[in-house]
This record gives structure tokens, sequence and C-alpha cells, in this order.
């Protein structure tokens, strides 16, 4: 019968084990070659536009990009579906790559990437990220409108809301902070020489200043005006107090000036005159004018301090009484206090001597009213002018 010794028993067992190991081994990489070979996907990558095909054993899109030798991925770029998304065979994945640019805003300095196109857009994506609040109205060193590049350098200043007034118009706008020279050749305002401003050119603007430019301009202009002629009075023989008569009648002179007109905002605020001259000499008007102070009447001399022509009418009231309480008779007029005074004594041509002692209510300004003994010598006087001697 075969028999083994106890070395070549030994010898087997060890065989054995070895064989068991290396069958152990074999079987594991098999299999785990198997499932690898079973969890295998390739999809379709588009970065950019362009296509790559990456095969991976992953489960979800980001680690299948994540782990790809073909593409560096960044948490910034854009990945469609998302990277959470699982894997399947045939799946296209969209990426949008970011790039790196360097963003300040005021103090604030962000060394970042943004997968936006434009300037615009990567600061809406920027300031939401970071918590910015930038405003459509912040100053932007470059357009908003420009592709993004390759590290761009993107400046925002925070603007202020300022109020300006020039060239009859007012503006409510807003502009980074800055001195108000800086800020009229940011919103393209020149200065004349004579122009004024609100606020000193040094001025460094605050939230809410009020700019005011005032346009001052200095214009030469010929002014011509007219010379008022003078009236000369010549003594003559009627009585003082009635109208002149004109002798010779007056024209008015023409002379021209040289004037400096001061203008703020179009609106004359001075003028200066620098020089004038006479274009026609003016030439008076002559009048006679009344001297006479004394008229004879009946044999008798009546001397007088003025006289007027006045409208004259006539009444018959037999035992009225007159304003000043006298009763009414032969020599009573009524006139207006305001051209000849109450209790004055007169002569009336036509009429004679009489006394101011009534009024009436259309006894206005140079008028009178003569008192007759009958109606029918007031219907006979009816209404006329007459000279009025005030005494």
């Amino acid at each position: 019968m075969f028999q083994l010794t106890r070395t070549q028993a030994l010898a087997l067992v060890r065989t054995s084990r070895s064989v068991q190991i290396a069958v152990s081994v074999f079987a594991i990489f098999l299999i785990a070659t198997m499932t690898m070979l079973y969890n295998v996907k390739t999809i379709n990558a588009m970065i950019d536009g362009k296509q790559v095909r990456i095969t991976t054993i992953f489960g979800t899109v980001g680690q299948a990009l994540q782990h790809s030798s073909k593409i560096e991925l960044y948490p910034e770029d854009i990945v469609r579906p998302s990277r959470d998304t699982k894997v399947t065979k045939g799946l296209t994945i969209e990426v949008t790559s970011s790039v790196p640019v360097n963003l300040s805003v005021d103090e604030q300095i962000f060394n970042t990437r943004t997968p936006a196109n434009t300037v615009g857009e990567a600061l809406t994506e920027l300031s939401t990220r970071y918590g910015l609040e930038i405003k459509d109205v912040d100053e932007v060193n470059v357009s908003r409108s420009d592709v993004v590049t390759h590290q761009m350098d993107i400046k925002v200043l925070r603007a202020i809301p300022i109020q300006v007034s020039v060239d009859g118009k007012k503006l409510d706008t807003y502009i980074a902070p800055r001195t108000v020279a800086d800020a009229l050749k940011k919103l393209d305002i020149s200065l004349g020489t004579m122009d004024k401003i609100s606020l000193a050119l040094d001025h460094m603007l605050e939230p809410n200043d009020q700019l005011n430019v005032v346009r001052v301009e200095n214009r030469l202009e010929t002014v011509k005006s007219e010379i008022p002629y003078q009236t000369v009075a010549q003594a003559a023989d009627y009585p003082v107090g009635l109208p002149d008569r004109i002798v010779s009648r007056g024209s008015n002179g023409l002379q021209e000036q040289t004037v400096r007109l001061t203008l703020e905002d179009g609106k004359e605020v001075d003028r200066e005159i620098l020089g004038q001259r006479v274009v026609k000499p003016p030439t008076n008007q002559v009048v006679s004018r009344g001297t006479q102070t004394s008229i004879s009447r009946g044999g008798n001399t009546i001397s007088f301090k003025r006289a007027y022509v006045m409208r004259a009418s006539a009444y018959c009231m037999p035992g009225g009484t007159t304003a000043t309480g006298a009763p009414v008779g032969k020599g009573i007029i009524a006139v207006d206090p305001r051209v000849i005074p109450l209790g004055k004594k007169v002569y009336v041509e036509g009429y004679g001597t009489a006394r101011a002692l009534d009024t009436g209510g259309s006894i206005k300004g140079n008028r009178i009213d003569l008192y007759m003994n009958s109606k029918q010598e007031a219907l006979s006087w009816g209404v006329r002018n007459i000279t009025v001697y005030v005494q």
C-alpha cells in the first residue's frame, strides 16, 4: 500500500494552500474585472462646444468629470445636467468652463472664476455669489457688454446719487465719489471762464449733493432809446389854471448806447453803459400858460387864485337845504369838494358871484350845479361848459 512520508505530507499540504490562495486571488480579480467591465459606461461631454468622449466607472456626472484625465473641472464651471445626476450609457453632458478674473469692488478684492460670457453677466453672477449687491448704476472700468477674458481685471466703484442742474436741465444721476472737477469731466460738462458752480472744484462728492452750474456770459449790445422832449412854458394873458395852449409841438430825440450785458443762464442780471451818443436831439414843446389872476366884469375887478373850465348844470328846489345846512337860493352852487372846497367864493361866467355850499351825487370832478330861482331858468340854462374863477 502506498504511504507518504512525513516530509512528503507536509509538502503536499503547503502546495495545496498556495494553490488555494492563488485560486482565490484569481477569482477575486476575475470578479472585480467583470464587475468593472459591467459598470464601465461611455458618455459624451460637450466642453465649451467641443465633444469629448469619456469612459468611466463612476456613478455620478460630477465623479465622472472629476476623475477624467481629458478635462480640467472647476467648481465654478457650469455642468448640465447637474453634477449629482446618475451616469447612464450614452448620456450627453454640457460643460461651460469658467475663466479666472480679478474683481475689485471699492476696497474688496476677489481673485475668482466665472463662467459668464460678458462682464455684465459676470457681475450679476459674482454679486449673487459673494453678496456684493452690485447695481447697474455702479461704475465699471470696462463695458458691461465686453466678453470676459482670461485674468481680466474688472474694477467696480459704487455710485452715489447726486443732482445736477446745468443748461436749463435738472438731472438726477449716479456717479462714483470723486471731486467736482472730475465729476464734471465724467459728465462731459465743460465750464466757461465766467461760469459759476455751487460746489468747489476740489469738493469730494457726497450722497445727494446738489451741483448747480450757472452759465455766465457778457454781451455787447447797441441800444436805441428816445430822449423825451421838455415842455417850455411862456407867460400868457389869460386866467391862471386854464389848460396850457400849445405854441409849437415837441418831438422826442434818439440816442444810441453801447451796453455790456451780464447774463446768467440767459437772463440779464446786470448792465453797464460803456458809451452813448445822441443820434437826434429832442425838440422842446412850447406852450403858453395863463398868468392872469383878475378879470373885469360889469365894471368890477374880480381877483381869483385860479380858474377852471367846468361842465355846469342847473337845478331848482325851493325850500331845500344844502349839504352845509344853508338854505338853497340864488348864488349857491354844488361842487366836488375835492376840486373846490366847500365855503369857497367863486365867480361863474354867465351866472355871477356864488358860494360853494352844496354837493351832489353826480357832481364829480370838474362839474358844478347852479341853483336857479325857477325851473324855467334851470331848463333855460341846460348844461354848458363855462369858466369858474375860485377866489
